[in-house]
């Protein structure tokens, strides 16, 4: 009887987890993501005019080669930098039309006053990243412990992130997904730390007979300590540790204890 109440519970415990998750990610996602009232943090502070000096320069329709080209700017014309998002500047020419255009395209433009080389992305790009994504490889109580991740940022400051993990140990492999909240107080630092908490669920499976015989699936919630190192181009280098919370239906919780070290993209 006092087990089954136990269970019971526990399986209340995890529902409010879930759903108290939920609504945080859905009420940061409305408060923080951007809108027209807080552009400017995706965009440049001022408008800017770029005089053209390659022979012609193609707009697309979104940042990035894969959107089609809806116009055509020749050499010697102006245009209106709205907002630059990595090697992406929005412009607005004389006319009005609007477009994308990659900085490889312009082999020397000016701003204003002066002229400047167009340049890579650099580390004001990842302040101002939308995604994130990244492999990460570690340890999870003596296991090998391999992660993929995902994440997007509301601001330099915050972001959500969604990972999947896996753990091959002697007596048993774990399978992990999270969805974490990472907050990173210094995002102009070059190397950067950051913290989160996050919830999901583990699911360990026995390989050994001195493991135990069944399958099981528990809530996971975890808190975690980590930093990144801005290398180059849109390339982090990111090392993690996190300890974690498995609530079981058994006597006592699990504790588990992650090291990472990994590489991840922006864009």
């Amino acid at each position: 009887m006092t087990s089954r109440l136990n269970k019971r519970m526990l399986d209340t415990g995890f529902v409010t987890l879930k759903t108290l998750l939920i609504v945080l990610f859905t009420a940061l996602s409305t408060v923080l993501a951007p809108t027209s009232a807080n552009a400017s943090f995706w965009s440049e502070q001022e408008l800017v005019n770029i005089t053209i000096e390659a022979p012609f320069v193609e707009l697309r329709s979104g940042p990035g080669r894969g959107f089609p080209i809806v116009h055509v700017v020749e050499q010697g014309e102006q245009l209106t930098v709205v907002t630059k998002r990595t090697a992406w500047f929005k412009v607005i020419d004389k006319r009005g039309n609007q477009g994308w255009i990659n900085q490889k395209q312009l082999v020397q433009f000016s701003f204003n006053q002066g002229a400047l080389a167009t340049e890579e992305q650099d580390q004001n790009d990842f302040q101002n990243r939308h995604w994130e994504g990244g492999i990460a490889y570690g340890e999870l109580e003596d296991a090998n412990f391999y992660r993929v991740s995902l994440a997007y940022a509301f601001s330099p400051v915050i972001s959500s992130e969604v990972s999947f993990g896996k753990a091959s140990g002697s007596i048993s492999d774990s399978d992990l997904v999270e969805l974490s909240l990472l907050a990173q107080p210094f995002p102009e630092w070059l190397v950067s730390p950051y913290l989160s908490v996050g919830g999901g669920l583990i699911e360990t499976t026995p390989i050994s007979v001195l493991a135990d015989a069944e399958s099981r699936r528990d809530t996971l919630i975890s808190g975690a300590l980590g930093a990144k190192y801005y290398l180059t181009r849109n390339f982090v280098l990111r090392a993690e540790y996190k300890y974690a919370l498995a609530l079981t239906d058994r006597d006592d919780n699990e504790t588990l204890r992650i090291w990472t070290l990994g590489f991840s993209a922006f864009f």
